[in-house]
């Protein structure tokens, strides 16, 4: 799970306070537009707080692909609770039932109409500075329902899953053994688009850390020293070996994800490799089962003297 503390001040600025971590993911677009959405404000009205777990609430941590999800929820549950006690206080000033309002534009507006009745900062000071003086100020902590695995592992450990089949395209140069990336064609349910430019960087990231995985990226360890300690030793893939690459987007509207997103950090890493060995095996005829495809294990393969694995592959 993930906990969420939001605060409104009285210019309608909202501080939220949240377990998830930014580690380049752009979590902190995506909850600031979740927030917006519920509370009718401009995404500049928000502010997010995380760098410091004295302040911040629980979050189990950054991975599973969980943060859009897990914590898009709970500041969603953050921001509906302060819009219901800002509805409430906007329905006694306009002796009104609160579902007759709504918000929007930075406005508390009628819901049937539109109509602005009252900036929400103006309404946010009213409350601020009355004689009984009310912050609006809310806690949300969001637990995914889940089934927890029994003792032969098996269980629905996740409130929601995220698909995908992603097609790679390569050259392969059977004098050398060099393994070329040319395209990579992929489809990605990510349950809905929040941020097209951010899930497209997180797919397109994704996709060439498989691709390091499955062609350069060895770390050697003998006798408990690791052989390949840099980067002239350790091959990273760079700019000019990047694929063409055709990213689609199927949104599903999953009914358990914050505005129906699904997580998507791991996804398009998990099929590179495989994809790879599928295509290598397309373009040869020739099946290898060792990681990473480099030109000298692919030149052994080709040439009949490659690496033996240490398992036998099931019939």
């Amino acid at each position: 799970g993930c906990g969420t503390i939001l605060k409104l001040d009285d210019f309608a600025h909202v501080t939220l306070i949240t377990g998830a971590s930014e580690i380049g993911q752009g979590s902190e677009t995506v909850l600031s537009q979740l927030v917006c959405e519920e509370l009718g404000l401009p995404i500049s009205a928000v502010t997010v707080v995380n760098n410091d777990t004295d302040i911040t609430p629980w979050d189990v941590g950054v991975h599973a692909s969980r943060t859009t999800f897990i914590a898009g929820n709970s500041a969603i549950g953050a921001a509906r609770k302060a819009k219901a006690k800002i509805l409430a206080a906007a329905a006694r000033k306009y002796e009104c039932a609160e579902d007759e309002l709504d918000l929007a534009g930075g406005c508390v507006v009628r819901a049937d109409t539109g109509e602005a009745l009252v900036d929400l900062a103006r309404l946010m000071r009213s409350l601020h500075f009355s004689d009984k003086a009310e912050l609006v100020m809310t806690t949300y902590y969001y637990e995914p329902p889940s089934v927890h695995q029994d003792k032969g592992f098996k269980g629905d450990v996740s409130a929601a899953y995220a698909w995908a089949a992603q097609v790679v395209e390569v050259e392969v140069d059977t004098d050398t053994g060099i393994v070329k990336m040319t395209r990579v064609t992929g489809a990605h349910d990510v349950g809905r688009v929040l941020n097209r430019l951010g899930i497209e960087g997180q797919i397109e990231g994704g996709v060439v850390m498989g691709q390091g995985y499955a062609l350069t990226e060895d770390l050697m360890i003998e006798n408990g020293v690791m052989r390949n300690p840099n980067f002239r030793d350790y091959k990273l893939v760079t700019a000019p070996e990047i694929p063409e690459m055709d990213i689609s987007f199927i949104e599903s509207m999953d009914g358990e994800g914050p505005q129906g997103a699904k997580g998507v950090g791991e996804a398009p890493a998990i099929c590179i490799a495989a994809a790879t060995a599928n295509a290598i095996a397309n373009a040869t005829g020739v099946r290898i089962r060792a990681l990473p495809f480099t030109p000298e294990r692919v030149y052994r393969a080709l040439h009949g003297c490659g690496e033996q694995p240490s398992w036998k592959p099931e019939a």
